[in-house]
């Protein structure tokens, strides 16, 4: 790069020192004529220069490009024969004139220029290349095609022309023949596979390019290896991952990964949420590959997506699309099989990472879907305690905060959530949680000041995932500085929300909303109250009370929200589809620049499809 600047400089310099200082500030004045958009003066200053010096690259550039600014062609193409005549070896002089004569309208001469050059340079083997760059100048991507093809044909090189080509059929939306060059290129030489797969992966989603290109890849995938592995990707990409896990079983007996190559799928097929494909992935690991490497891992992964496919029947039984709910009770024998496929990875791999992150997602399983605490604790305790360096230390502090919260052990969880800010490998995201929860715990003790100073760790980073929850509760403690009294009030709600007593919580907060002195809560103590009856499946009533907020309209800042929660009864609480899209639509009237929009479109297109 240093050397290519070095070079510029020394050409620049040398076609400076070839000019009087009487030229160069000529020159320089028909540039700032150029400038102002006078054209016709600064022609007429580099025409003189460029017939007291014809040889001199920098005039021609610049009296051509001045020509075509003005729309002289006629002129463009003169100086540039005449340029011809003194560098008749230069081909790009006539993918230069060709240009002019496209501009100009002229297609035909444009091609015939085009055409006479390639001939007559034809055993250069950049010829074609050059010519086919000014016809992409053009987009006349056709003839570029044409120009490369002919290159093609004549060429013993690919590299030269297929990458080219491959583009122009991309731009092109011809995705068969796209493939068919990137297939050539693979082939010549596969040290180009990744970059290759990443040109291919680029356009993928665009329509018919997915099918088109696994119809050409399949038919090359006896060439070599490298096809294999594309075929393998691209149907991962189609989503047809029983295809690709046979394919990687065919691409670990050819290359002996000792199973590399599957684990590697089965990791990505687990992160993009095809848990059953995982599941037998991991589980073919395990029965084939016991000596290997990757098997703690495996096991690990099987567990998980083990507990993956019991959190999906899970969800579909609890209601998500509620603010707050009680979860739906799990008999421990439907998660049986996922805690000892745990257990057996800690016995197997005592004192391993592996054994650790089984340990807390036990822990996770127990304190959030057996509701087991006590057991829940157990877990947690052992990796907090007995492993404080590992990375889940921080986690497991956390959770064992958070069920001191549930217990109503609040001077507990504040000890536990102090702990993990003193963790040297606390994670930053565990270290904001851990804030925002002491700030929550502190503001039930009325603390109010303490709890403000550890929100402000939080809102300092936007991208953190607590800091939209962190930025609400700072503005509701500082909005209510001087109302103590009715603070501690909604807090108090906010604990009994906690402890999911809905009923006792709904109380305090329609009280705060009836209260004339605590107009600073009015907006977000009516929407909790509507959002506890939601809790407890009092839709009519909560329908109501939404109702009321939608009405305050910007008078209340949660009004789009009630609108938003208004028609998630509809749809999911009352199954009432028609209701719901009237909701939804008054959202989208009614708040335009409301947060709950794309949500509010996507559930409109949903139950539509579900009405037609």
């Amino acid at each position: 790069m240093i050397k290519k600047i070095l070079t510029i400089i020394l050409i620049t310099f040398s076609l400076y020192a070839q000019q009087s200082p009487l030229d160069q500030n000529q020159f320089m004045l028909a540039e700032s004529y150029e400038q102002r958009g006078d054209f016709a003066k600064a022609v007429e200053i580099i025409e003189t220069l460029n017939k007291k010096d014809p040889t001199n690259i920098q005039y021609f550039n610049k009296l051509n490009s001045l020509y075509l600014q003005l729309k002289k062609y006629d002129e463009s193409a003169a100086i540039i024969n005449s340029r011809i005549k003194i560098t008749p070896q230069d081909i790009s002089l006539y993918g230069l004139l060709g240009s002019t004569y496209y501009t100009a309208g002229d297609r035909t001469k444009a091609y015939q220029v085009w055409d006479d050059a390639a001939e007559k340079f034809k055993t250069n083997p950049m010829t074609l290349r050059i010519i086919s760059n000014y016809a992409i100048e053009k987009r006349d991507f056709e003839k570029a095609i044409e120009y490369l093809n002919r290159g093609k044909e004549i060429s013993k090189d690919p590299f030269l022309y297929s990458y080219d080509l491959g583009e122009l059929y991309q731009i092109t939306m011809r995705y068969r023949e796209a493939a068919g060059e990137y297939c050539d290129l693979i082939k010549a030489n596969p040290s180009q596979y990744p970059q290759i797969e990443s040109k291919i992966l680029s356009y993928s989603n665009k329509p018919n390019a997915l099918d088109e290109t696994i119809e050409v890849v399949e038919k090359h995938k006896s060439d070599d290896i490298s096809f294999s592995y594309l075929l393998a990707r691209l149907y991962i990409e189609k989503k047809i991952y029983d295809e690709a896990f046979d394919l990687y079983k065919e691409i670990d007996k050819k290359q002996n990964t000792k199973g590399a190559d599957l684990f590697s799928f089965g990791d990505f097929v687990y992160r993009d949420g095809e848990y059953k494909t995982a599941s037998e992935v991991f589980k073919f690991l395990i029965d084939n590959y016991g000596d290997q490497q990757n098997i703690p891992l495996a096991k690990l992964g099987y567990a998980k997506t083990q507990e993956a496919l019991f959190i999906q029947k899970y969800n579909a039984a609890n209601p998500e699309w509620k603010p707050f709910y009680i979860p739906a009770k799990v008999e421990e024998k439907e998660i049986e099989p996922v805690i000892n496929a745990y257990q057996e990875i800690v016995k197997v791999y005592q004192h391993s990472e592996v054994a650790i992150e089984a340990n807390l997602r036990m822990g996770i399983l127990y304190a959030y879907f057996i509701n087991d605490l006590d057991e829940a604790q157990k877990y947690f305790a052992i990796i907090a305690y007995d492993y404080p360096m590992s990375k889940f230390a921080s986690l497991s502090f956390v959770e064992l905060g958070n069920i001191k919260m549930r217990q109503a052990k609040i001077d507990d969880a504040e000890k536990l959530f102090q702990s993990v800010l003193k963790l040297p490998r606390a994670n930053v995201e565990d270290k904001s949680y851990a804030n925002y929860q002491l700030a929550r715990v502190l503001s039930f003790k009325n603390d109010f000041e303490s709890a403000r100073m550890y929100l402000l760790t939080v809102v300092g980073n936007l991208k953190d995932n607590i800091a939209n929850d962190a930025i609400e509760l700072s503005i509701l403690l500082n909005t209510a500085k001087n109302d103590s009294s009715n603070l501690a009030l909604y807090c108090k709600a906010e604990f009994l929300t906690e402890l999911k007593s809905f009923n006792e919580a709904r109380e305090i907060y329609l009280q705060i909303s009836q209260n004339p002195q605590a107009f600073v809560f009015h907006s977000i103590a009516k929407l909790r109250a509507a959002e506890m009856l939601i809790a407890t499946d009092k839709y009519s009533a909560a329908i109501a009370d939404l109702s009321l907020i939608v009405e305050e309209a910007e008078k209340n800042i949660y009004a789009d929200k009630a609108l938003y929660l208004q028609g998630q009864i509809y749809q999911y609480g009352l199954k009432d589809s028609v209701k719901a899209v009237e909701s939804y639509e008054s959202l989208l009237a009614k708040f335009p620049k409301s947060l709950y929009l794309d949500g509010a479109r996507q559930n409109i297109i949903e139950l539509k499809k579900k009405l037609s």
